[in-house]
């Protein structure tokens, strides 16, 4: 099927999206935060007055929380530091005032006493001995996982040998091309954000967190949002603009500059992988991987990311005996968050980089020693999860044919790299949708908001027009307020069309069951009713007969703006062998979604710079919804691994601050640095979407690391295992520098 054209060009295209930098209101303040000048260090004094001398200004820090906010809210942790500082840039107070520029003077004025204290800057220095028998520093350890299958000793005893790896990954920034923004304003007992998010509901919860503010006393709209990668998953400046909205009595708006962007956005974690592999007989029978992840100020206990991605470190194989331990550790930097496949793309680096190391040591073709042990429907995870409908052993048939294409026409010199990948969709967390029919039009009502992909504007749309027989583009999308809007858990986990989009689609069937009803047909007749437009609106078809919308609605409808239904999709969540583990929280899979990837690099041997001369994607998809979004969605996810493969990272100092906090240190790829990508689409292998499909979302970015790594290797026979791979680090690894 063939999509109509994005529905959001023409706003975009005018300049009429009002995106979360654009946001004003009349008598409005500006926000700033004061950030903390250090890293690490004990609050002696914070001085508001030289501030509040300003014309117009009002302060905020520690002591005025409580009085600001409502008898009895209840916050889990403090929004501002009362005793100690973490990390460099924390706000230790916030300010609003009339304009931008005397907000961020009256932020100066702000005297921020501290005693330096000892600062965590890596991972490093906290398990410098790791893997070893020694824990980490004490109160370091934010989250501990352990799993373990099989008999370990024995497989690694009787292997014919055993290749152990170190690789490193750096942080990588989401670099969305608008910066955190949001506009507060306090009526009554109502607080009510407008923010640039990719969770609504979500960025409620935390703010019920953050100020212990029930949630129906909070009101979350989402603005449009300029790119979001995942670092606009939570609540982030919207708690400050609340408390100094309260505070002024005003709307604030507060914004980040993009220095401030880079420093407080919540960029990705860097880490330390080491994974052993027994091989006897060709095979990998046993694999035991540990993993460091660098939290940065993340709060203890939040383990999502370590107990997610570990189960990614054993690779989408079959092995007998498996075990994967993990430490979060807390240093002293901004907390981290998640990027696009949130850590994925860099286990896969490890585990397919280790994966070629392999092969090329056995003397098998890479492509066939995976496919030998790859899942397929009904294996087992190393964490005993069933694997479902999964097409990745096809993909990589279909990479194998391109590497022969590719090396029969390529020029000598060059490399080529093949990498698996696989993804989890979101698809447990629940979507819910509501349609609304009126006499001219039908209106898809929900809260989330467009961030780029597709997936709400186009997507959840896509059932719909099919259910009920409209033409391409025929339903609109409406974006509420979590006061109006269904529940939805967000715009992440390539899970919008897989849950989201089929709450819509059950919102469709219901409306079908109703129109029947009013029709007076019922089962298999209702199920053929479609709309159809008219020169007088809509028509409800019924095959032998047609009648008008407007006749189906009672007058109360059409007073409260048309019909509505409602639809919600909760989808299963998978499970583990909880046997299998010994310590902490891992996460199953609820859906397996499977990639192959080829890359071909020109390298320079002499200088180790690294050029993508041509790209191939392959992907298991189910069922493609809208190939024309599902296409260029993989084209954009490539793009930007290739920016983490080889040029993204933030550069944190040993005093805890980012050292290249603007677009003119931190690199990212130009169109130059990108080359053809050729995609592919598996189908047949039904995923947890509507119809069979898939999430595409993620995907695209989880192997490219991994097969320009590889691609690397083939053309030079030395591997680099830290990313980003910098021609610096090329050339180390040819032992150049």
């Amino acid at each position: 099927m063939s999509g109509a054209g994005r529905a959001d060009a023409p706003v975009k295209l005018r300049g009429a999206a009002v995106y979360g930098t654009d946001l004003s209101a009349e008598g409005m303040y500006w926000g700033a935060l004061v950030p903390s000048p250090i890293a690490h260090g004990r609050i002696r004094s914070i001085d508001l007055a030289p501030a509040r001398a300003l014309p117009g200004v009002v302060a905020i820090g520690a002591d005025e929380v409580a009085g600001l906010l409502p008898k009895g809210a209840a916050a889990e942790t403090p929004i501002f530091p009362k005793e100690e500082v973490v990390y460099r840039g924390q706000p230790v107070a916030a300010v609003a005032a009339p304009t931008r520029a005397l907000a961020r003077e009256a932020a100066r004025k702000v005297r921020v006493d501290l005693e330096p204290l000892e600062i965590w800057g890596s991972i490093d220095t906290l398990l410098p001995e790791w893997p070893g028998a020694d824990p980490p520093r004490i109160g370091a350890l934010n989250a501990h996982v352990h799993a373990r299958h099989g008999d370990l000793e024995g497989a690694f005893r009787s292997a014919d040998f055993v290749l152990a790896e170190t690789y490193r990954t750096s942080g990588v920034h989401q670099v969305p091309i608008e910066p955190h923004a949001c506009l507060a304003r306090v009526d009554g007992e109502l607080w009510t954000v407008e923010t640039s998010t990719q969770t609504p509901f979500g960025c409620r919860e935390d703010l019920a967190s953050i100020l212990g503010i029930p949630e129906p006393q909070l009101v979350v709209r989402g603005s449009w949002v300029g790119g979001a990668f995942g670092s606009k998953g939570s609540a982030l400046l919207e708690p400050y603009a609340l408390l100094l909205a309260k505070a002024s009595g005003r709307p604030v708006k507060l914004q980040l500059s993009y220095p401030e962007e880079f420093r407080l956005g919540r960029s990705t974690l860097p880490s330390v992988i080491r994974i052993e592999s027994a091989v006897r007989d060709r095979r990998v029978v046993g694999r035991r991987v540990r993993l460091v992840l660098d939290t940065g100020a993340s709060l203890p206990g939040r383990d999502f990311t370590l107990g997610y991605s570990a189960g990614f470190l054993l690779g989408p194989y079959s092995i007998p005996a498996v075990e994967v331990e993990g430490y979060a550790l807390r240093t002293h930097k901004p907390p981290f968050g998640p990027h696009r496949a949130p850590f994925v793309p860099q286990c896969t680096f490890a585990v397919e980089s280790h994966t070629d190391h392999l092969a090329h040591r056995l003397g098998i073709d890479p492509v066939e020693f995976r496919r030998a042990s790859v899942w397929t429907e009904g294996a087992t995870t190393g964490l005993g999860q069933t694997v479902g409908p999964f097409g990745l052993d096809a993909a990589l048939a279909r990479a194998a044919e391109i590497v022969r294409e590719w090396r029969a026409t390529g020029p000598p010199g060059h490399g080529i790299g093949v990498a698996g990948g696989f993804w989890s969709t979101g698809t447990g967390a629940g979507g819910e949708a509501r349609l609304r029919l009126t006499p001219t039009e039908l209106e898809i009502e929900q809260g989330e908001r467009e961030i780029g992909s597709g997936s709400v504007i186009r997507g959840i749309a896509v059932g719909v027009e099919q259910r009920l027989g409209l033409d391409a583009g025929a339903v609109r999308v409406a974006y509420l307020d979590t006061a109006t809007a269904p529940f939805d858990s967000g715009v992440f986990g390539s899970r919008t069309v897989g849950a989201l989009g089929q709450a819509a689609e059950k919102a469709a069937d219901a409306l079908r069951t109703e129109l029947g009803r009013r029709c007076g047909v019922s089962g298999a007749a209702a199920e053929q009713i479609r709309l159809r437009p008219s020169p007088e609106g809509l028509v409800v078809d019924l095959g032998d007969r047609r009648r008008a919308v407007r006749e189906l609605l009672t007058p109360e409808e059409l007073a409260r703006g048309g019909l509505r239904v409602e639809g919600r999709h909760y989808g299963r969540s998978g499970t583990i062998d909880e046997r299998r583990v010994l310590e902490g929280s891992f996460h199953p899979f609820n859906d397996f979604v499977g990639a192959a990837h080829v890359a071909e690099v020109a390298v320079d041997p002499e200088i180790g710079s690294v050029e993508v001369v041509r790209y191939a994607a392959i992907h298991d998809a189910g069922r493609v919804v809208d190939p024309t979004t599902a296409r260029a969605g993989i084209e954009g996810g490539v793009a930007m691994g290739i920016g983490t493969a080889l040029l993204e990272e933030t550069q944190w100092g040993a005093d805890g601050r980012l050292e290249n906090p603007s677009l003119l240190d931190y690199r990212l790829p130009t169109l130059a640095e990108v080359p053809p990508i050729q995609v592919e689409f598996i189908e047949g292998y039904p995923g947890a979407g509507p119809r069979g499909a898939k999430g595409l979302g993620e995907p695209p970015i989880v192997p490219v690391p991994a097969a320009i790594a590889n691609a690397i290797f083939d053309a030079l026979g030395v591997p680099v295992g830290e990313l980003p791979m910098t021609s610096e680090r090329v050339a180390r690894a040819l032992k150049r520098l």
